[in-house]
């Protein structure tokens, strides 16, 4: 069961690597405002945080397979129409299909770490692959990419009948106890986590821009996107480390973001090889935390639900907070603010791991 669930996980993320981008550039092609694409876009984040909420609150019976047929429809409906009606409807189905897939964990239950190690590889050089792949629309055409995608999510679909798992017979009460005891705990991991994905991934692209004006968006976003293929290795390998390398690594990525902090100014190259490297050491732990992070959720759609629905919250703090230093040009807090938000989460991770041990 464990290679269809690496399966089932790899084959999502080629699709939604590939939409991370070419949903936006459809709409553009198709003609839509940007005012028009902003609220397609906000009725992704509608869904996905309905879906949380129905998720805490009922238990929904082969919610993988729900997951999996809502992708499918996607590029379907994309090939057959491409209004604004249209648009809505795939953002929809696709939040509602994000967020099952982002809350069942059960299917991981048996997982190894070297299993993790594995999985996470697979998906972030899938990802990045769907990614590259919108490139091909110039010479085989949008519609063409999209109708290739229909056989793999239908194999994905059928993949997913392959999954037995049993979902827990869950209540709220059971929430309320998680919340009670190690709940706290991991929430205020969250809220790291959630800050040092949005620096990430949002912030730290718009201080290069602003810094290196000599360089064009696009090229930017080329370099930050090659700068992500060496990851899958570091990934693989991520089940092989110690706990005191598991330390050691969080240090380091703490010192490159100060360093960075103080010299991200000097070139683009120095920027993005610092940032690399803290992306490496970042990556090397990334298996050890999810398997960690994982069985604090107890395995449970409920828990993981509301996790995931904090996270919401606690991105949009963290966004609030990080415009704010962007334009008080505190440039180089964000930088810090990186490392302290890797630091602390990682910190938890390791006093559970001896923990554990102990």
């Amino acid at each position: 069961m464990k290679g269809y669930v690496i399966a089932y996980r790899s084959i999502f993320s080629f699709f939604v690597g590939f939409m991370s981008f070419a949903f936006i550039a459809l709409m553009k092609i198709s003609g839509l405002s940007n005012f028009q694409i902003g609220l397609v876009l906000s009725s992704i984040q509608i869904s996905q945080l309905i879906s949380y909420i129905v998720l805490i609150a009922f238990s929904v019976k082969r919610n993988i397979l729900v997951s999996a047929s809502l992708e499918l429809l996607i590029p379907v409906i994309l090939v057959l129409d491409r209004s604004v009606f249209a648009f809505v409807l795939a953002a929809v189905l696709m939040g509602v299909a994000n967020s099952i897939f982002s809350s069942v964990i059960i299917i991981q239950k048996d997982f190894t770490r070297k299993d993790y190690s594995v999985m996470m590889a697979l998906m972030h050089a899938l990802s990045l692959a769907g990614l590259g792949m919108f490139y091909l629309s110039g010479i085989v055409g949008v519609d063409a990419l999209l109708a290739l995608f229909v056989p793999l999510l239908l194999a994905n679909l059928l993949l997913t009948l392959k999954l037995k798992y049993q979902e827990k017979d869950e209540r709220l009460s059971g929430l309320y106890q998680w919340l009670k005891g190690v709940g706290k705990s991991v929430l205020a991991f969250g809220f790291f986590a959630s800050l040092r994905r949005i620096t990430l991934s949002s912030y730290i692209p718009l201080i290069l821009l602003a810094t290196f004006s000599a360089y064009t968006p696009q090229e930017i976003s080329l370099y930050l996107m090659l700068f992500q293929i060496p990851l899958v290795a570091f990934l693989y390998i991520g089940h092989k480390i110690s706990d005191r390398s598991f330390m050691a690594l969080t240090l380091a990525e703490l010192g490159l973001f100060l360093v960075l902090s103080v010299y991200y100014w000097e070139s683009i190259l120095l920027a993005l090889s610092l940032i690399l490297l803290a992306n490496v050491a970042s990556s090397v732990r990334a298996p050890v935390i999810e398997e960690t992070v994982v069985k604090l959720l107890n395995f449970s759609t409920k828990i993981s639900s509301f996790y995931q629905l904090t996270d919401y919250v606690f991105s949009a703090v963290a966004s609030v907070l990080l415009a704010l230093m962007v334009k008080l040009d505190l440039y180089y807090a964000v930088f810090e603010l990186a490392g302290l938000s890797s630091f602390l989460p990682s910190l938890f991770v390791y006093r559970v791991l001896t923990q554990t041990k102990q």
